[in-house]
């Protein structure tokens, strides 16, 4: 059965142009709400997310992956590694494909996919053929898994236009293979004018907060 794109946000009355306190408290409050709606009966699900230095940045304690998992009632497990992407590699490493072996090896439930603004520069279609590769691998591999993609942010420092035709050939190759499309450029999350951002292109603990709040929302919504 196809599943939906998804487009969604879940702070559409947050203000975000005032106290950073109050914007904190309700980021806590969100996301401590989504995860007592977690289903308790059953053992946590177990979630891989496989990505770049967002999801790496999880590794210390940090990032988005800790209090979306919590917000979901899942088990974490991190398949993130800085600088790479779909197609990027990073020096020492590969591109995602090249951890599917490691996805599969930790038996996942779930399987998020995210990013990647590291593939901003390479030839759109070279994304398109490893996006539609992994996608297929996933499924061959990881048959009973419910993969969801998690398209790019939109950070202040990568040209936006060049994240729309990322974003736009893994919405078209998630939804050709069925799976979940979560769109955050779409909704907007992390505006670039927010103060969320520790770098022109990484989100500082305010931002990966917001966006675990988000992604929350965004997956709750969708059903899963």
């Amino acid at each position: 059965m196809q599943r939906p794109i998804v487009a969604l946000s879940c702070a559409v009355g947050l203000l975000l142009a005032g106290c950073s306190s109050n914007e904190d408290a309700e980021v806590a409050d969100r996301t401590e709400a989504a995860s007592q709606e977690a289903d308790p009966s059953g053992p946590p699900a177990r979630a891989v997310f496989l990505g770049d230095s967002y999801t790496a940045a999880s590794d210390d304690g940090g990032g988005y992956v800790p209090a979306a998992a919590e917000g979901m009632g899942w088990t974490p497990v991190l398949a993130g590694v800085g600088s790479t992407g779909y197609v990027d590699p990073a020096p020492g490493s590969g591109p995602y494909a090249t951890r599917v072996a490691d996805v599969v090896a930790d038996e996942p439930d779930v399987v998020v996919v995210q990013g990647s603004t590291n593939d901003v520069g390479h030839p759109v279609a070279d994304v398109r053929a490893a996006a539609r590769d992994l996608y297929a691998a996933l499924g061959e591999q990881v048959p009973a898994a419910e993969v969801i993609v998690l398209g790019p942010l939109d950070p202040p420092g990568i040209d936006r236009h060049a994240v729309d035709e990322i974003r736009a050939v893994l919405s078209e190759e998630a939804d050709a293979a069925g799976l979940t499309f979560i769109d955050p450029v779409a909704e907007d999350w992390l505006g670039s004018g927010d103060g969320l951002y520790a770098d022109p292109v990484h989100p500082n603990e305010a931002g990966y907060a917001e966006f675990a709040a988000e992604l929350v929302g965004a997956l709750r919504i969708a059903g899963l």
